[in-house]
């Protein structure tokens, strides 16, 4: 059986990211990657090339979705007769709206047909939680998604915990919520002393904030921190790391006493897979796919307003047994991230597709 995987190129802002154990599995010589986030002609002539001239059984396209340049590629796919599956990496705000502006509308209406062309010509589109299969069932109303989660690398397992709080993200924007988290600390210290570690940097460039409808940089958002840090007399008990090493990150995790990030919305959310794997209880929001991967009252507390995250820190802090319970539950939880468990997901719905069953 021959499979070829379209990736984009794994580094961004200088950060780079594991590849898949899924794409090391299938072999690497099987797998085009795209660099950085923009697809060049020439770069586009040769993916064509290589699926007409291979004709394989499988393409997997990872990160692509939406992209212009999926649509030619799904229908030379039909055309050669090659299955294809599409990881979605799909959230809410990519949903075409009405705008006042009509030139704005015209151009998500132009971004629905795309959407649901790629849809319509995929066999298989992948999603990580129920969160997306839920949104693109409003752009294709049917039930042909597959749930395959990320799996996790880390070693499953604890250590002896520290009187820390932990919080990691890639690169720090508004969408993450730094702001909230040091606001909700303020006040967890003024009855409980502890600590705040936050791993990652700041987001390079500009990104858009939709519920305030305005575009802000990441040096804006830093600045934006730091004045709140001074202003909370927060200075000596936070820490700021930077981007480490995997495995100084995975001793944070396996030391924190638990790990808060209320992030406004996630396609997936692999730092909770990470934290349950270390055996670290969550507070975070309940939205997006974040209510699918942490369970509330079981592997954390999923609280949307400020005062509730802090209440759920509190508990946390204080009451042991129930801390116990939540932790046990979470190293439990991440038996079923395990890359292996993940494959073999994978490797069912590869073969289902092949063998032309239903998959559905």
């Amino acid at each position: 059986m021959k499979v070829i995987q379209l990736i984009r190129g794994y580094e961004r802002h200088g950060i780079k990211f594991p590849l898949y154990p899924l794409i090391e599995y299938f072999g690497l010589g099987n797998t085009m990657i795209i660099e950085n986030n923009y697809i060049f002609l020439k770069k586009i002539f040769k993916v064509f090339i290589r699926l007409f001239n291979t004709k394989p059984d499988i393409l997997v396209i990872f990160h692509f979705f939406g992209s212009p340049f999926i649509l030619p590629l799904l229908i030379l796919s039909r055309a050669l007769r090659v299955k294809t599956i599409i990881v979605t990496d799909f959230a809410e705000t990519g949903l075409p709206k009405i705008h006042k502006h009509p030139l704005k509308t015209f151009r998500d209406i132009l971004r629905y047909i795309l959407l649901f062309s790629q849809l319509l010509l995929v066999d298989i589109p992948v999603c990580f939680t129920e969160y997306e299969k839920n949104i693109l069932l409003k752009i294709f109303p049917r039930n042909k998604f597959r749930i395959i989660p990320i799996g996790n690398k880390f070693k499953i397992g604890t250590s002896e915990k520290e009187n820390y709080i932990l919080t990691v993200s890639r690169w720090w924007s508004d969408r993450k919520n730094l702001h909230t988290i040091l606001k909700v600390f303020a006040k967890v210290v003024e009855e409980r002393d502890c600590k705040l570690v936050i791993v990652g940097k700041f987001h390079e460039g500009k990104y858009y904030i939709p519920e305030e409808r305005r575009w802000e940089s990441g040096d804006e958002y830093k600045q934006k921190v730091t004045k709140l840090l001074k202003e909370l007399n927060l200075e000596k008990r936070v820490e700021f790391t930077g981007v480490v090493d995997e495995k100084i990150k995975e001793e944070l995790y396996r030391k924190a006493k638990i790990f808060y990030l209320p992030s406004k919305n996630e396609t997936f959310g692999m730092v909770y897979v990470e934290a349950m794997a270390s055996g670290t209880p969550i507070v975070a929001m309940k939205n997006s796919a974040v209510q699918y991967v942490v369970k509330d009252g079981v592997t954390g507390f999923l609280r949307n307003d400020e005062e509730g995250q802090k209440e759920a820190i509190l508990k946390l802090l204080t009451d042991e047994k129930l801390y116990k319970e939540m932790q046990e539950n979470c190293l439990k939880e991440a038996e079923k991230y395990r890359w292996e468990n993940v494959i073999r997901k994978w490797e069912k719905l590869i073969k289902e597709l092949v063998e032309g069953k239903d998959v559905c």
